[in-house]
């Protein structure tokens, strides 16, 4: 199989597809995408085990949709109102060092560098990290990218593409008896 064109037989496929009518279409293109999400979905799991467990199970696919364009879509994604979810972008993209400090009301980002540079003054409060209780402006190192997403579907692109070509043969099969043929790289 060519990068190009790592599924042999899709051109047949999307010909007998254009064929059937609008909602047997969507109704194919719709079981495909789901099928075609699982690859990256589960390796985007396990990449983002390594950092952290619940990041990983945050980790879903959005329904099938058709786009304003024609098109259709499926979306894999951290769902950040999981436990810890939120992280996924933390990991995806790393942090940059930074300051951290709990204030009072209307005291914000500029307030707390200001007075780590001594040329401001905050009211600080105890705030909780883990299971100390801190106070006073702590200076937050960041830490790299531990990237999961976009690997995930970089190393599983042809995965997917051909878990959705043996969806959509499937489904022709169940729906008309049409057996399209797979033909095998030379």
């Amino acid at each position: 199989m060519s990068r190009a064109s790592p599924v042999n037989g899709v051109a047949d496929l999307d010909k007998f597809l254009a064929a059937l009518p609008g909602n047997m279409q969507k109704q194919a293109y719709r079981q495909a995408l789901t099928a075609a999400a699982d690859p990256p979905l589960q390796e985007a799991r396990l990449l983002a085990s390594g950092w952290s467990p619940k990041v990983a199970k945050a980790i879903r696919k959005g329904s099938p949709r058709q786009n304003q364009d024609g098109t259709f879509s499926i979306r894999v994604y951290v769902d950040e109102e999981k436990p810890d979810g939120f992280l996924g972008f933390f990991a995806e993209y790393g942090v940059k060092p930074h300051l951290i400090a709990r204030t009072g009301k209307g005291q914000g980002k500029v307030a707390i560098r200001k007075a780590a540079q001594g040329t401001g003054k905050v009211t600080l409060r105890p705030m909780q990290i883990g299971d100390r209780f801190v106070s006073g402006i702590i200076h937050h190192p960041g830490h790299a990218a531990h990237p999961f997403m976009r690997p995930a579907l970089d190393t599983q692109a042809e995965a997917a593409i051909a878990a959705f070509a043996t969806r959509i043969r499937a489904f022709l099969e169940k729906k008309t008896g049409f057996v399209a043929p797979i033909q095998e790289a030379a």
